[in-house]
């Protein structure tokens, strides 16, 4: 079983900058990262290029301004770099406020091949923050990219700038966590949602 859970975990950071008072996306090559992380006793292997794991975030969509009134969108997929399959989940965090959060309207757009998860309150450093999980139900193949997940906020004109202050250039964050699934359907873990929830439990999953 501590084989089993020998698992690489790769993320990305995805920004709202604020430029001039407007949230503004940076490109998706300026913020990629790799992380390992360790689960019970055992290291996971390293992730990474020329690995069995390795996933990148990919956006083509040009960086947009978000402000009161306005709308921005982007388009997200996975691409597998890697020697092999993989399972993986997407997850989202967006930063939350109470008196703010009823004027963000979040949509989310996904295919059949992913689970959408409720959302879920989470903390990054000090600040409260809303996690938003898919789970894509099928293994991605090595080379393979995933079908697009698409994510629309929209800011509610009445949006005032004191409002807008409360919120970090990270306001919302994504992050891609990605796992062999060789050691998992050796155990008898059947499905890719199976093999995630033991690996990654959405209970106590909080990436960030």
């Amino acid at each position: 079983m501590k084989k089993a859970l020998l698992v690489a975990l790769c993320f990305v950071i995805v920004s709202f900058m604020l430029v001039e008072g407007t949230f503004a996306l940076p490109d998706l090559d300026t913020v990629f990262q790799e992380i390992t992380a360790l689960l019970q006793n055992g290291m996971p292997e390293q992730g990474g290029a020329g690995t069995q794991v390795h996933v990148e975030l990919v956006c083509d969509d040009k960086p947009q301004s978000l402000f009161p009134g306005g709308s921005v969108s982007r388009s997200i997929h996975v691409q597998n770099s890697g020697k092999g399959d993989v399972y993986f989940r997407l997850v989202y965090a967006v930063q939350y406020d109470a008196q703010s959060w009823p004027k963000l309207d979040i949509r989310f757009a996904a295919g059949d091949a992913f689970a959408e998860h409720a959302w879920k309150d989470i903390t990054i450093g000090s600040l409260p923050y809303k996690m938003k999980v898919f789970t894509y139900t099928k293994a991605l193949p090595a080379g393979a990219a995933s079908p697009e997940v698409d994510i629309s906020i929209a800011m509610d004109a009445s949006m005032t700038s004191e409002q807008i202050a409360r919120y970090r250039s990270d306001f919302l964050q994504t992050q891609v966590l990605a796992i062999d699934p060789a050691p998992f359907t050796e155990k008898g873990y059947a499905t890719a949602e199976a093999a995630l929830d033991m690996a990654l439990p959405l209970n106590t999953l909080s990436p960030f």
